[in-house]
C-alpha cells in the first residue's frame, strides 16, 4: 500500500505548458516596454529580458517547477532520445500542513515515533527542535534494504547549515504501536511550518546534454530539491561523505515561484517559518554499510 500521494504529472503540465509561459513571459515584457521605455533603449534589450523571462530549470519545491522540468526535458530530447546513464529517483514537491498519513514524508509538525520514545535533547537539556523526515516504504525497489521505514531528523540552524554532525537521526519502523500526537514546547522563531511531500518518480540524467538556449540546464540533468535515491545534486564542489546517497532535504520558499503548491496557488505566499538552508540550500543525506547517516549542507 502506497504511503505518499502521487504527483499528476500530465494535470500540472496542462495547467502550465511551456507555450503558455513563454507567450505570458513574451507579453510581459512588452507591456512593460510600454510602460516604461527607457529602460528598453533597442529590441535587443527586449529580446534579452524575454529570454530571461523564458521557462528554465529550476529547483523543485511546487508543481510548476517540476511540470516544467519534466516538459524541458521532453523538449529537448524530442528528435533524440536520450541515450545516457538513467538512475532512477523519487523527487517530492511540498503541500502545506500536516500529511494525511503521519508517517509520510514531510518537514515540520510532529514526527511519526513511538510515544514511549524520549525526546533528542542538548547537552543543555534542552528539547531538539524535529526538522523533518523520510518515509522511504514507496521507493524500496530503488533504495535497497535500510535500517528501518522512516527517518527523522532533528536539529537547529546551525546545525542544519554549518554543523551537520550535530544533526540527530533516529529511525522508526511503520509499525510502531503508539505514536506521538504532540511536540515539546518551543520559542516560536524556531518552529517551522510543517509540509508533507507528494511523490513523483522520475530520472536522473547525469549525461544530458541540453541546448544551449535552454536556461539553468544543470537543474534538468539531475533534479536539485527534495528526492529519495537518485543523485545528489550538489550545490558546492566538496568532497561527499561517506556511504551510498540516501537523500536530499531542499529548503522551502514559497515565494520562488509563482505557484508553488499544490493547493496554494498565488501570489505573494508567506515564507515565515518555512524551512530555509542558507540560500536555498540542502542537506544531502548517505549511509554507510553500517546503516550510520553521514550528512553534508550545502547553499548557495
Amino acid at each position: 500500500m502506497a504511503i505518499h500521494s502521487r504527483f499528476d504529472l500530465q494535470h500540472w503540465i496542462a495547467q502550465f505548458p511551456l507555450e503558455r509561459l513563454r507567450t505570458q513571459a513574451r507579453q510581459f515584457v512588452l507591456t512593460r516596454r510600454d510602460e516604461k521605455p527607457e529602460d528598453y533603449p533597442d529590441e535587443a534589450a527586449v529580446d534579452r529580458h524575454i529570454r530571461l523571462m523564458q521557462p528554465c530549470g529550476e529547483i523543485l519545491i511546487g508543481p510548476v517547477s517540476l511540470a516544467v522540468n519534466e516538459q524541458l526535458r521532453a523538449e529537448a530530447f524530442a528528435d533524440n532520445r536520450y541515450r545516457g546513464t538513467r538512475i532512477p529517483t523519487d523527487v517530492f514537491v511540498w503541500q502545506p500542513g500536516e500529511p494525511p498519513n503521519p508517517a509520510m514524508t514531510k518537514v515540520g509538525g510532529i514526527p511519526y515515533r513511538p510515544r514511549s520514545s524520549a525526546w533528542p535533547r542538548d547537552h543543555a537539556g534542552k528539547p531538539i527542535r524535529f526538522i523533518g523526515q523520510f518515509c522511504f516504504a514507496d521507493s524500496q525497489d530503488i533504495m535497497g534494504d535500510l535500517p528501518s521505514d522512516v527517518l527523522l531528523i532533528f536539529g537547529d540552524d546551525d546545525a542544519l547549515l554549518s554543523e551537520p554532525e550535530r544533526l540527530v537521526f533516529e529511525w522508526s519502523s511503520l509499525e510502531i504501536p503508539e505514536r506521538i500526537l504532540e511536540v515539546p514546547s518551543m520559542p516560536a522563531g524556531e518552529v517551522l511550518t510543517p509540509y508533507h511531500g507528494v511523490i513523483h518518480r522520475t530520472e536522473d540524467w547525469p549525461d544530458a546534454m541540453f541546448p544551449e538556449a535552454c536556461r539553468c540546464p544543470w537543474l534538468l540533468g539531475v533534479f536539485e530539491g527534495t528526492k529519495i535515491a537518485g543523485l545528489p545534486r550538489f550545490i558546492q564542489n566538496e568532497p561527499a561523505p561517506a556511504g551510498r546517497f540516501l537523500a536530499a532535504l531542499g529548503s522551502i520558499s514559497a515565494a520562488y515561484s509563482t505557484a508553488q503548491f499544490l493547493d496554494t496557488l498565488q501570489f505573494g505566499v508567506s515564507s515565515n517559518g518555512s524551512l530555509m538552508i542558507g540560500d536555498m540550500g540542502s542537506l544531502y543525506l548517505f549511509v554507510d554499510r553500517h546503516g550510520r547517516i553521514h550528512a553534508q549542507s550545502q547553499c548557495y
